[in-house]
This record gives C-alpha cells, sequence and structure tokens, in this order.
C-alpha cells in the first residue's frame, strides 16, 4: 500500500491525496470521489480549453469549505461568488508562489496557460496540462521546429528537481510522434512514476509506448492508466 493515492478522473483530470492534502488537476467531466472535508483542498486548471477547465469546480466550495482554486490567468473572469472569488488565485508563467502549505512552480506551456510543479510537504507533483511536444505532420518546419525548442526549453528547467509522480501528455493524434513529448521528459527528468494523460480515451497508446524501444530505460516508471475511476496507491 502506497502513501500517495492519486485517482484518474478522465483525460487530463487527477486527483492525489496525501496526508492532509489533497491536489485536484484539470477536472471537466466525469465522477469525482468523496473527499475527508478536513484536508485542504487545492483545485488547479492549467487552462481554459474546454478538456481542461469547467466552471462546475466553483461549486465543490459548498460541499468543501476548505478549498482553493489556483487556475492559470487566462481563465480569470468566469462566473464566480465572491466569496468563490476570495478563493482563487489566478498564476501566469514562469512564476513561483506559496499558498498556506503547498508551494507552486509555473512553467509556460506550449499551448495555452501553464503547467504546475507543486511542492507538497515532502512530495513534488508535476501536471503538464497541455506542456507538450506538439509536433503535427500538417504544419511547417519552421513551425514544428519552434515546438521541439519551447518545449525542450521549459522541461530543461525541471533538471535538477526529483519529482515524486507526473501527469504527461501522450496524445494518440499525434501518430507516430504521440510519445515525443512523454520520452523527452522521462530521459532529461528525474521522475519516479509518470501517468500518460490526455489519451482521448485511447487507452491502447500506452501499450503502443511499452512496446517502443526508445522507452526501455524508464517504461517500469509508466503507470497504465485505462479507465475513469481507477484509483492508485503510490508509495513515492
Amino acid at each position: 500500500i502506497g502513501d500517495m493515492k492519486v485517482t484518474y478522473l478522465e483525460h487530463s483530470g487527477f486527483a492525489a491525496e496525501y496526508k492532509e492534502y489533497v491536489l485536484i488537476f484539470d477536472w471537466y467531466r466525469g465522477s469525482l470521489p468523496e473527499f475527508d472535508q478536513q484536508k485542504k483542498i487545492y483545485v488547479f486548471a492549467s487552462h481554459s480549453h474546454y478538456d481542461h477547465f469547467n466552471k462546475k469546480i466553483f461549486g465543490w466550495s459548498e460541499q468543501y469549505p476548505d478549498v482553493r482554486y489556483i487556475l492559470s490567468a487566462d481563465i480569470a473572469g468566469k462566473e464566480q461568488s465572491e466569496k468563490q472569488s476570495e478563493q482563487t488565485a489566478y498564476v501566469t508563467a514562469n512564476k513561483k508562489y506559496d499558498f498556506d502549505g503547498i508551494k507552486v512552480q509555473t512553467l509556460h506551456s506550449t499551448d495555452e496557460g501553464v503547467a504546475f510543479i507543486v511542492y507538497m510537504e515532502d512530495k513534488v507533483i508535476y501536471h503538464a496540462g497541455d506542456l507538450n511536444w506538439w509536433h503535427w505532420e500538417e504544419e511547417t518546419e519552421s513551425y514544428n521546429e519552434q515546438m521541439r525548442q519551447d518545449y525542450q526549453r521549459e522541461i530543461d528547467k525541471l533538471k535538477d528537481i526529483v519529482i515524486d509522480i507526473a501527469f504527461v501528455p501522450l496524445d494518440p493524434r499525434q501518430e507516430n510522434q504521440y510519445a515525443w513529448g512523454m520520452d523527452y521528459f522521462m530521459k532529461h527528468t528525474h521522475t519516479k512514476y509518470v501517468f500518460p494523460m490526455h489519451m482521448w480515451g485511447d487507452y491502447e497508446v500506452y501499450d503502443r509506448l511499452m512496446e517502443n524501444p526508445e522507452a526501455e530505460p524508464y517504461k517500469e516508471r509508466v503507470i497504465e492508466v485505462k479507465e475513469p475511476g481507477q484509483v492508485f496507491e503510490v508509495n513515492v
């Protein structure tokens, strides 16, 4: 039995529970587990795209009085009550924040918004949002080269951090380039366990990665995610 409980919510949505804290990342649909109301709950949204943010998260403040929202600044202006606004912090890229027990560092996404590095007691959690190596065959060579540079620059900022759990895109829509972002991330960071996300329900992409010779150095650290509601007890 591990010391951290991770629940896959759907798509890029995950909840991580550890001691007094619950971190919820990029929920946009599906059922949410019941959490201990005595715990501090931090709700993260990396950017405003529909598959990463849903304004229904603000309703959680009725059930969990000690909830805090940490949202990318591009979400600002969405419907909130005055109380919910007081519980919300909007963050921008390449900044460091201190939120009553946890510390948060942000990276610049290669799409919209930010990626999160969360320091929670003695653990470090990384959620990429849409920070990924978005190589698309239909794009220009210069676009794809700029994307490569932008992605590698951001991930290289993590090289001195030991990450306990990471949530990283593995997007089957990218066809032959589906694993470039995950591969670079795992080979250039010190990450104990990684959960693939942003798979659009095509969970067989995990099997494809496991059969990829490039993944051999780290494939034992890639957790198999295959259905919403999955719960993992992770010892980190």
